[in-house]
C-alpha cells in the first residue's frame, strides 16, 4: 500500500502496474503448493550423499552410523538455531530507533525462519567439520603425540629365564641403558567362565573370539604397576585366589566383577573371581597385562620374565650381542613400527590439509546457495526501503547485521560441537584429556563470519546499487 500511495503521488503508471502485479505474484508465491522440482532435487541429493557416504566407508554398518550422525547433528543445529533467532529477536526488539538497522535484520531473519535456520545449519554442519579437521590436525594429534614420554621403551625383551636376569641386567647397565625393571609372565588359556566351559564359538564378536582362542599372558604383583588406574572393585589385598581384569577385555568378554575366570597352565586348573577392573595407560609403552593374581597362585608356576628398555640409536650392536649370547632371547624392536606410526599421521596431517581447503570451498558455496534462495525476499524488502527513502549505508548495515547474526550463530555452534566431538575422540579413543573449547568457538565464529561476508558481498551489493524499480523486477 505504501508502495501504491507513493506512486500515486508521483503518477508514473508503469510502476503503478508493476506494483500492482508484483504483490499479487508474491503472495501467490508466498501461499502456492510445494515445488515438486525442488523436492525432486533434495531427495537426489540426499540420495547422492548416502550413496558417497558408503562408498567412502566400504561397509554398511559404519555406512549408517555416519548417516544416522549428521542426522542428528542436523537435528539439534536447526532447532538450536530457530531458538536462537526467536530469543534474539524479541530481545532486541524493544531497542531505540539507533539499531534499527540490527531489528529490521532479526525482523527479517524471524520472518523467514526456515530459510534462516536452513542457512545457519548448513553453515554451522560444513564449519563444524572444518573446526574438527583443524583440532584434529593441529592439536589433537600433536597432544597425542606429546604424551608420549622421550625416552619411552623402544625394545621389549621376551622369554628371559629366571638365572638370566642378573647377567642380562648387567649387560644392559654395561651398554648405558637404564637399570630394567622384570615382569613375571605365565602362559595360560580361558577355559571356563562361571564354572561353564567356553570357545570362539561361544561369541559372536571377533575380538571375543580371538582372546578366547589364544593363551592370555598372566602376571602377578602385589603393588598396582605404574599407568594401572582402578575402575571398580579393590586391588588385590591378600593371598586369596582373585583376579585383577583389564577393562576392555572385561567389556569384550562381558565379564564384570564376582565372575569366576577358570585357566589352563601347565596342565592345571587355576580359578578366581574378578575383583577388580583396571584401566591401563598404553601410551607410556610399558608392559600391561590384561590379567594380574596375586603371587602365591602363580610364583611357582612355569614363568618368563619380560622387561621393557630404551635403546639409544647411539649403541648400535646390542641386539647382536644379546641375541648371541642369551639364544632363548626374543628381542622386539618397536622403534620402526613407532616411526611407521610417526609416518602414518604425517601422511594424514597432509591428508587433512587437503580437507581443509575442500571444506572451506563447500561452506562458501553451501552458503551462497542459501543466500540465493531467499533473493526475492531480499529484493523485495530492498525495494520497500527504498521506496520510502532508505540510504545506501543503511542498507549496507542491514546486510552486514544480517550476514553477522548468520555467521555468529553457525560459528558458536559448529564450535561447540566440535569441541565436544574432539574432546570425545581424545577421552574415549586416543585416551587423552584435550579440551578446545574456547579456541574451536573462536575459530568457528571467525570463519563463520568470514565466509558469510566472503558469500554474500556479491549479492548485497547488488541490491545496494539498484533502484527501487530494478529490486522490483529481480523478484
Amino acid at each position: 500500500m505504501l508502495l501504491l500511495f507513493i506512486n500515486r503521488l508521483c503518477w508514473r503508471p508503469p510502476l503503478f502496474s508493476l506494483v500492482m502485479i508484483s504483490p499479487v505474484r508474491l503472495i501467490r508465491k508466498e501461499l502456492g503448493s510445494v515445488n515438486i522440482k525442488a523436492l525432486w532435487v533434495a531427495l537426489f541429493g540426499m540420495i547422492t550423499c548416502l550413496v558417497l557416504i558408503a562408498i567412502a566407508a566400504q561397509d554398511l554398518k559404519l555406512a549408517s552410523w555416519v548417516a544416522i550422525s549428521f542426522t542428528l547433528a542436523v537435528t539439534p543445529f536447526a532447532i538450536v538455531s530457530w531458538s536462537s533467532l526467536r530469543l534474539l529477536n524479541l530481545g532486541f526488539s524493544s531497542w531505540s530507533t539507533k539499531s534499527f538497522a540490527l531489528r529490521f535484520a532479526l525482523t527479517a531473519q524471524a520472518r523467514r525462519a526456515g530459510f534462516a535456520v536452513m542457512q545457519i545449519t548448513a553453515l554451522g554442519i560444513a564449519l563444524m567439520a572444518l573446526l574438527l579437521i583443524l583440532l584434529l590436525r593441529q592439536d589433537l594429534l600433536v597432544t597425542w603425540q606429546g604424551n608420549i614420554p622421550v625416552d619411552a621403551p623402544n625394545r621389549f625383551m621376551i622369554n628371559i629365564q629366571k638365572d638370566q636376569k642378573p647377567d642380562i641386567t648387567q649387560s644392559l647397565l654395561s651398554a648405558g641403558v637404564a637399570n630394567p625393571s622384570f615382569s613375571p609372565m605365565v602362559r595360560a588359556r580361558l577355559i571356563e567362565v562361571n564354572g561353564k566351559a567356553i570357545g570362539p564359538n561361544d561369541y559372536v564378536d571377533e575380538n571375543a573370539r580371538r582372546l578366547v582362542d589364544r593363551e592370555f599372558n598372566l602376571s602377578y604383583t602385589e603393588q598396582l604397576p605404574d599407568g594401572n588406574r582402578i575402575t571398580s572393585g579393590k586391588w588385590i589385598e591378600d593371598a586369596a585366589p582373585q583376579v585383577s581384569l583389564e577393562a576392555g577385555i572385561a567389556k569384550t568378554l562381558k565379564l564384570k566383577l564376582g565372575d569366576q575366570m577358570t585357566f589352563e597352565l601347565a596342565g592345571e586348573k587355576v580359578t578366581a573371581p574378578i575383583t577388580s577392573l583396571r584401566k591401563l595407560d598404553w601410551s607410556s609403552m610399558k608392559v600391561n597385562f590384561f590379567v594380574i593374581m596375586p603371587p602365591a597362585m602363580l610364583a611357582d608356576m612355569p614363568q618368563s620374565w619380560i622387561t621393557p628398555y630404551y635403546q639409544s640409536p647411539t649403541i648400535e650392536g646390542l641386539d647382536y650381542q644379546l641375541a648371541q649370547s642369551y639364544p632363548n632371547l626374543t628381542i622386539v624392536d618397536v622403534a620402526s613400527s613407532l616411526q611407521q606410526i610417526q609416518d602414518v599421521l604425517d601422511r594424514l596431517s597432509s591428508v587433512l590439509g587437503l580437507l581443509f581447503a575442500f571444506t572451506i570451498a563447500a561452506a562458501i558455496l553451501v552458503l551462497v546457495a542459501a543466500i540465493a534462495a531467499t533473493q526475492d525476499e531480499r529484493f523485495r524488502s530492498a525495494a520497500l526501503l527504498k521506496a520510502v527513502g532508505a540510504s545506501r549505508a543503511l542498507l549496507r548495515k542491514i546486510a552486514l547485521s544480517e550476514l553477522l547474526i548468520i555467521g555468529v550463530l553457525s560459528g558458536v555452534l559448529a564450535g561447540l560441537a566440535a569441541g565436544v566431538a574432539a574432546w570425545a575422540l581424545g577421552r574415549f579413543v586416543l585416551e587423552i584429556e584435550f579440551n578446545a573449547f574456547a579456541q574451536a568457538l573462536a575459530m568457528g565464529m571467525i570463519f563463520g563470519v568470514a565466509a558469510c561476508l566472503l558469500a554474500g558481498y556479491r549479492f548485497q551489493r547488488k541490491i545496494q546499487t539498484t533502484t527501487a524499480m530494478e529490486c522490483l523486477r529481480e523478484i
